[in-house]
């Protein structure tokens, strides 16, 4: 039943029957994890890098790898917590850091008092910690030098208690314009379909249209719940829903002057706030970020911030107060290297000193564009289970060697770059196979 259910839901989206890509609203129950992706066309791309080894990280019970990236002497900082709230935190939770030389063997880890989202390095050595309204600052030996018990933004945002609420009911008002006639069209999709098969005689159907009488009644029901709770929904929950989403740290980035978290905005979309080294001084710079499935990664170059803008198939670089120098990558076909595939790509990204900036996709694929944002050459391809999810990406300062987060999988594989012999042959064989 699951796996016919997210058949149907792929038509419901192919017939355009979706909610909007920026933001999926808290009520979810009706969506299901996307299933396995079929074979990838981008294992035939020309790669720079190999995978030579995966390694397994595991924490507590019910703590798995989310993200990862790496510090100032090349080690890999592994985040190990539970998954990523899309609402507000759960209170209680804890995290791990695990810490892996460049090779992949583990060197130590220690324990997070909340529930972490977010990892990032600075040059310093030091290591942000950030989720659940907080941001712990620790050294390279892991000793808590700096916390922010409550993330410095939330306070100057609870201040405009009278700007909040407006745009709470702006967004209740949408919600119920347009999120209720989603799911009554989707329904009346379903219900059409169900009448087809029910209007055959019994003898007529197939085993596989006896079996998707019941399952499309209960999509019907499920969708008939979610239409009820949209139409109850009130100011007061839609605030609780906002704030939450502000309590998340779905990105975070350290340069030599500020940290940037990446969170979600009042209202739809995402935010980017900045602080001074030592957590003060909150300032907005980015609002309105269209990100999908939950998905938002900023990374810094320099002063700069880089943002992977999934939905819209490129990643933009923003100077530190929030003005745009540019845009780069564009949609395309997935057979295309230098183009954006699938519905929402690139998740995540990073930069190296000499301004080359790295993307990963959530089908596993890395590619490296130059600093004026040109495509230089697809530097892996990993095999991943698929959906929408965080493919955090981390590359040593020489590009020799590339870190990528299997989140599914609760691992990092380790790609090293090949040498020229290697790609020659590569090159040689596949003109052997062309013949």
């Amino acid at each position: 039943m699951r796996l016919f259910r997210l058949g149907v839901m792929a038509l419901l989206l192919a017939a355009g029957f979706a909610v909007a890509a920026d933001e999926k609203p808290v009520l979810r129950a009706a969506v299901p994890i996307q299933p396995a992706l079929p074979p990838n066309p981008a294992e035939k791309f020309e790669t720079t890098h190999k995978v030579v080894a995966s390694v397994d990280v595991k924490g507590e019970t019910g703590l798995r790898l989310q993200t990862l990236s790496i510090d100032a002497k090349g080690r890999v900082i592994a985040l190990v917590a539970p998954p990523k709230p899309f609402g507000a935190p759960m209170k209680g939770q804890i995290a791990e850091i695990h810490v892996f030389d460049a090779a992949g063997k583990p060197v130590k880890s220690w324990k997070v008092d909340f529930h972490a989202t977010a990892v990032n390095c600075a040059a310093d050595g030091s290591i942000y910690v950030a989720g659940d309204s907080k941001i712990a600052k620790f050294d390279a030996d892991g000793k808590m030098v700096g916390q922010a018990t409550e993330l410095p933004h939330l306070t100057a945002i609870m201040k405009d208690a009278a700007g909040i609420k407006e745009k709470a009911e702006a967004q209740l008002k949408r919600e119920k314009e347009q999120m209720v006639q989603v799911y009554a069209n989707a329904r009346k999709n379903i219900a059409e379909q169900l009448k087809k098969i029910e209007d055959k005689k019994p003898e007529d159907r197939s085993k596989t249209e006896e079996r998707q009488i019941e399952q499309f009644k209960n999509i019907i029901k499920q969708y008939e719940q979610i239409e009820t709770q949209y139409k109850s929904r009130t100011v007061e929950q839609v605030i609780e829903q906002m704030t939450g989403r502000m309590r998340v740290v779905n990105g975070m980035a350290v340069s030599e002057k500020d940290v940037f978290i990446a969170c979600g905005d009042v209202g739809f979309g995402y935010a980017v706030w900045r602080f001074t080294k030592d957590l003060k001084d909150p300032k907005q710079i980015l609002s309105e970020i269209g990100g999908c499935c939950g998905q938002m990664d900023i990374q810094c170059h320099g002063t700069d911030v880089l943002v992977a803008e999934n939905t819209k198939h490129q990643f933009s670089k923003y100077d530190r107060e929030g003005k745009k120098i540019g845009s780069f990558g564009k949609r395309g076909n997935d057979t295309d290297p230098a183009c954006f595939g699938s519905c929402c790509n690139p998740m995540n990204l990073r930069a190296i000193a000499v301004g080359d900036v790295f993307t990963a996709e959530s089908e596993g694929i890395i590619k490296r564009f130059g600093p004026s944002g040109e495509f230089i050459e697809t530097a892996g391809v990993v095999k991943l289970t698929g959906g929408c999810k965080n493919v955090a990406v981390a590359v040593s300062a020489d590009a020799k060697n590339i870190y990528f987060c299997d989140q599914p999988g609760s691992k990092f594989h380790v790609l090293v770059k090949k040498t020229a012999k290697e790609i020659e042959d590569e090159k040689k064989n596949k003109e052997k196979g062309n013949k």
